[in-house]
């Protein structure tokens, strides 16, 4: 990998009565806390970057010296002031890496760029004050967290959402060929993981196993995993955890800069591509000053291949455009963009037979022999995934600050068929249109006494419209309306925390009839609070305590109520139950961390306990119109969920790192303890780095070698043909690159890495094609 630097659908005016309430509440508040924010002016606003890159600069320590008062820049590099008197000032600003600089600038309503000039140190056993405070920030944290930075996103772009999450404890990932990877946390998945892009929800019917996340991973600038319960903050949906994925913020202040990135990938001869162009000084009518990005990126990829065959018709073309603009003023700053992500998916050709005898001999004689080809053709899924996010921050002289998220989605999804009558090229077997209009406005509330933390209203708007001749969900129409609270205090040395969310969701079904399916016009309304305790207690140097204890819940989604009919992405027949009732969830979690400078330990134990939890229960296979496909119903029972994770990362000596991990998941039906269907098997991974010695052209080059391991899957249901064990396996990957390389008078990142270094045979759990075929191997 390289990278360089240098149709319609009519909104519907009516609401719920409480939902009405709310959004009255939250548009008022935002208007009025914006409009009381701008009216603070003796605020400078600044913006600390790379002299070289113009990159931000997180963490860098900024005195402000006729007040002698400090901060420290966010992760886009910012700082703000707040009550700076006088027409000037003085502001020191350093960063380890960095000169020290001093600067007397003019307080204006524009953001000020503050250039650090790059110098060698030698920090020896120095403890930097924004690492150490970084460090106590991890320590203080009551749950289970993991943060990727934008250097280890960087490294694997060019994959999808879930494979960049690969290597994460308690991750594992639904795996259908190399085109679509879907996160598992903690063994929960799709409507019970809220995935929260740039602070909006991500809304693209992620409900179905094989409706991975559609993000350009391009456009990421880091990514956090929480596992456990997130419902207060994100919504009730967020029973197994929140992956927060940032895109980077525009620049501000900065000249014109840009990168391209460039990969390839020999299994499936996959070639990707992304280009960048930025500028930080744009000037626009009434707006002024503002900063801008736009990127658009491209994935093409041929038939993955096992070390045995090629698997037909898993080739995908995936292209995405993506456009962000932002300002910063005195009272706050606006950001606002655009994206559009697309892709042509083939589904395995294999897993999608005509008749009984075909299944069983696609299962027990593996797939026809096929030859390697870009062409998609049917089974198929073409997604077209738009969104519009518009954020707002202001601060309210003695309030806080008061934040306001609005976005708009609309995901296009069409499945084509490859057998029976509805096997036509041109028009899909069906489809879905869902719209989704979502509005947060929180406040950032000053201290009140030994109390800090957010209270906010969420609001949603959601509308599902069924296309094409073929049958899965029915079209549907659903609000959403929430109130929250999350708040934490010190209290000696320890760090209490504790939140409360309300929310309200009203729901109405539409009428279908066709032959042998009859959905009624149906509305129900569903309501429920979500709580969570925490604690955090540090001890020792660099160790902390940390547990929460959290109640959540969840309302059944339409398709778990009123699916009927075959799932062509998982190449399944899927049947409903409108009698389900909402899942509720008590869930505990205890966390033992070390940060230190030469060790980093994370621990954590779970246990969750959910009432009327909702799955597919496999069944005998069915014969269709379309074919004979695998069959499951959705059932409800209360099950127990628990497990662990842990993680070490150690730096014995300056240029030697050493990390590995492990998880495991068990998940059963409390009273039979009968497992339950799709627990990840036991995973262990390590890896060694060693940091090769700097030159004149490369920065921290470095080798890794690393080692998965996944242990044989032995609980699963019995009675049916999938009560197959899926054997273990060991994955070695190698792994060559630098920091920054310095060619031609540029930065490159450059990489070469091998996955399955040893063409190693394998079916995971997981892969949704594991009755036919074995995963693809070396990459």
């Amino acid at each position: 990998m390289m990278r360089l630097g240098s149709r319609g659908y009519g909104l519907s005016m009516y609401l719920p009565g409480g939902v009405r309430a709310l959004a009255l509440t939250a548009v008022a508040t935002w208007v009025a806390a914006v409009g009381a924010a701008a009216q603070t002016s003796s605020t400078l606003t600044g913006l600390v970057v790379d002299s070289i890159t113009r990159a931000p600069l997180v963490s860098a320590h900024v005195h402000f010296v006729d007040e002698d008062r400090h901060f420290v820049t966010t992760d886009g590099g910012r700082f703000l002031i707040l009550d700076a008197h006088g027409d000037s000032v003085t502001l020191s600003i350093d960063l380890i890496g960095y000169r020290t600089a001093q600067w007397r600038v003019a307080v204006s309503d524009e953001a000020l760029v503050f250039p650090m000039v790059r110098e060698a140190v030698d920090v020896g056993g120095i403890e930097v004050e924004a690492e150490a405070a970084q460090r106590r920030a991890e320590l203080s944290t009551p749950v289970s967290t993991t943060r990727m930075s934008e250097e280890e996103v960087t490294r694997e772009r060019g994959q999808t959402l879930g494979a960049t999450l690969r290597d994460v404890e308690g991750v594992a990932v639904i795996q259908y060929g190399p085109s679509i990877a879907k996160p598992v946390v903690r063994g929960l998945h799709s409507q019970r993981i809220v995935v929260s892009n740039g602070g909006v929800r991500q809304e693209g019917q992620q409900w179905g196993g094989e409706h991975a996340p559609e993000i350009d991973v391009f456009g990421v600038h880091e990514i956090e995993v929480v596992r456990g319960p997130g419902s207060v903050l994100y919504g009730s949906d967020a029973l197994g955890g929140v992956l927060r994925v940032e895109p980077a913020a525009p620049p501000f202040g900065s000249g014109l800069g840009g990168e391209y990135v460039l990969n390839g990938f020999s299994n499936n001869r996959q070639v990707a591509g992304s280009a960048m162009v930025e500028h930080g000084q744009l000037r626009l009518p009434v707006l002024g000053e503002v900063g801008g990005r736009l990127r658009a990126s491209l994935r093409k990829s041929g038939d993955a291949s096992t070390p045995d065959y090629n698997l037909g018709n898993t080739g995908f073309t995936e292209l995405n455009v993506s456009t962000a603009l932002g300002w910063v003023r005195p009272w706050g700053g606006v950001e606002m963009d655009y994206s559009l992500f697309t892709t042509d998916i083939g589904l395995f050709s294999g897993a999608h037979v005509g008749n009984f005898d075909d299944l069983i001999r696609a299962m027990e004689q593996g797939p026809a022999e096929t030859e390697f080809t870009y062409a998609i053709d049917s089974p198929k899924q073409d997604v077209a995934h738009h969104a519009v996010r518009l954020t707002g921050h202001g601060h309210v002289q003695g309030l806080g600050v008061v934040r306001g998220v609005y976005g708009f989605q609309l995901n296009k999804r069409r499945e084509f068929d490859s057998h029976g009558p509805l096997a036509n090229r041109e028009r899909a077997a069906f489809g879905l249109d869902l719209y989704t209009h979502s509005l947060e406005t929180m406040l950032d509330h000053d201290p009140v006494g030994p109390l800090r933390g957010t209270v906010g209203v969420s609001l949603s708007r959601q509308g599902n419209l069924s296309r094409g001749k073929g049958f899965l969900i029915p079209q549907y129409r659903s609000y959403t309306g929430a109130v929250f609270a999350s708040e934490e205090a010190e209290v000696g040395r320890a760090t209490v925390s504790g939140g409360l969310r309300y929310e309200y969701r009203w729901q109405r079904v539409f009428e279908f009839q066709d032959v042998g399916i009859d959905v009624p016009d149906e509305t129900r309304s569903y309501d429920g609070l979500s709580g969570s305790l925490g604690f955090s207690v540090p001890f020792l140097r660099d160790w902390s305590l940390g547990g929460s204890l959290g109640r959540a819940w969840r309302a059944p989604n339409v398709n778990e109520r009123f699916s009927q009919g075959v799932h062509h992405g998982t190449a399944q027949y899927e049947l409903g139950d409108r009698t389900l009732e909402s899942e509720r969830t008590w869930n505990t979690d205890l966390t033992l961390r070390r940060a230190g400078e030469r060790l980093d330990v994370q621990v954590s134990v779970y246990r969750n306990a959910i009432d009327n939890y909702i799955y597919l229960e496999p069944r005998d296979p069915v014969q269709t119109i379309r074919g004979a496909f695998p069959a499951f119903n959705f059932r409800q029972v209360d099950a127990t969920i628990e497990g662990g994770e842990a993680s070490i990362t150690a730096r014995p000596a300056s240029h030697v790192q050493i990390s590995g991990g492990v998880s495991t998941v068990r998940g059963s039906e409390r009273g039979s303890e009968e497992p339950l269907y799709d627990m990840p098997a036991d995973r262990l991974r390590g890896s060694v780095r060693a940091l090769l010695p700097s030159s004149a052209w490369a920065v921290e080059p470095y080798i890794e070698v690393g080692v998965s391991a996944v242990r044989e899957q032995t609980r699963v249901p019995e009675g049916t043909i999938y009560a197959l064990p899926t054997d273990g396996y060991q994955l070695v990957h190698v792994e060559v690159g630098a920091t920054s390389l310095n060619l031609w008078g540029r930065h490159v990142d450059a990489t070469l890495e091998i996955q399955n270094l040893f063409d190693t045979s394998f079916r995971d759990y997981l892969s949704r094609y594991k009755l036919f075929v074995d995963d693809p191997g070396r990459d």
